[in-house]
This record gives structure tokens, sequence and C-alpha cells, in this order.
């Protein structure tokens, strides 16, 4: 397994990876792949994170996506996870690894916010807090016509 930077080349097993993780537990919701073109696109960018997983056999099987913006509410930046999803049980682990390092390693960036999906295995929970998502919250999505 190979884990790298994300290139332009890699957008297509990117949205498809992300078309996978958000059909898991589906909400109703029309899934716009150039939408998230787009903004996997954009992530390439070196101010924000995109690394993917290859396999053996130079798939993508496992990607983390995640965007930097001034913060809202306080002084300097925020770093959201927009995508971090595997095919390969435990390939995401080095991923979400460097991004907590990438994170850690920019000191313009005060907040790094991962939200997990209802029903989350704990061992995720578990790994995340170990590499520094250490404050809980809790989020409340409204679904338009749910």
């Amino acid at each position: 397994m190979i884990f790298r930077k994300a290139k332009l080349q890699d957008i297509p097993a990117i949205v498809d990876i992300a078309v996978e993780s958000v059909s898991n537990d589906p909400i109703d919701v029309k899934i716009d792949r150039a939408a998230m073109a787009d903004t996997a696109k954009v992530c390439l960018n070196p101010a924000h994170f995109m690394w993917v997983a290859e396999d053996d056999d130079g798939v993508v099987v496992a990607a983390v996506a995640a965007c930097v913006q001034q913060g809202f509410w306080f002084e300097r930046m925020q770093c959201s996870v927009l995508l971090f999803y595997t095919r390969v049980p435990g390939a995401c682990l080095p991923l979400m690894r460097e991004l907590a390092k990438w994170i850690k390693s920019r000191s313009a960036i005060k907040l790094g916010i991962v939200s997990l999906e209802p029903g989350v295995d704990p061992r995720l929970v578990g790994f995340l807090k170990r590499v520094g998502f250490g404050r809980e919250s809790t989020t409340l999505t409204y679904v338009r016509g749910v």
C-alpha cells in the first residue's frame, strides 16, 4: 500500500470513493459528482489537504480531503475534513495520521474538525483522539424533506 498526496489524475477515483462513502447511510439529497470533483481539485492546492492510498496495483482505495479557511469566530484558520473513506480496512488510518501531522505543522491552523457518522466504530473515535482530535462535540444536521 502506498500513501501519497493526491494528483489531478486521482480526482475521478476520489469522486467514486466519495460517492461510495455518502451512499452507505444516505440522506435524502441528490449527489453532485461535478461539485465533488471541483472541490477535490481545490483541495489539491497545498493550502488544503488531499491524500490517497493506492494498492499494489495502483488503484486508489482510500482518500482523505480537508479544506482550510479563515475561522468564523476566532483568529487564525480552521481545517475541516470533507472526506475520509476507505475500501480496504485500515487504509485510511495512515492518511488520517498524516492529516493530523499536517495540521500540527501549520501554526496558522487553530482548529481541525472531523465529523463522524452515526454509529461510527468506537475504535475510530479512539484513534482520532490518540492523534490529537481530542475535543468531542455533538453535531446535529437538518435535512430538508426528512
